[in-house]
């Protein structure tokens, strides 16, 4: 069983996970998009599987009939999506994982609607971490 961790921008929220940690999810439907700007990225777990810490700063919001999101009171930052059908999964964030190595793309939902698709970009000005640092100073961004 593999075991990863993660944390919201700021820290106040962080997490152990275990399980199967090999896959994520992409979707583009409306309520994603809006949520992250683009698309949410997700890896799917059983809820008891995610052990969170720093939960007095975890809102949640009912964003459709059959789901809610939750995010950081502090930061903002995207936590997770979850069915409220008293099924135990929850689609945690992607971009809350400390270390994404080796996890490969499963389900994409709503791919009408994926921004890259939609949205026409001309040939983009591509840079590294190092090469980011590098012109606009280290350290996290």
């Amino acid at each position: 069983m593999a075991e990863k961790t993660g944390r919201c921008m700021c820290g106040a929220v962080s997490f152990t996970a275990q399980g199967t940690l090999d896959r994520f999810n992409i979707c583009a439907c409306d309520m994603c998009r809006r949520v992250t700007g683009s698309q949410f990225f997700s890896v799917w777990l059983r809820m008891d599987d995610v052990d969170m810490t720093g939960a007095e700063h975890i809102r949640t919001l009912q964003s459709s009939d059959w789901a809610e999101r939750a995010f950081c009171g502090k930061c903002g930052s995207a936590l997770w999506y979850r069915p409220t059908d008293n099924s135990d999964g929850v689609g945690l964030s992607l971009g809350l994982f400390d270390d994404i190595a080796g996890l490969e793309a499963d389900n994409h939902w709503y791919t009408d609607k994926e921004i890259c698709r939609t949205v026409k970009l001309a040939p983009a000005h591509t840079m590294t971490e190092a090469e980011t640092h590098a012109q606009f100073g280290g350290g996290a961004v």
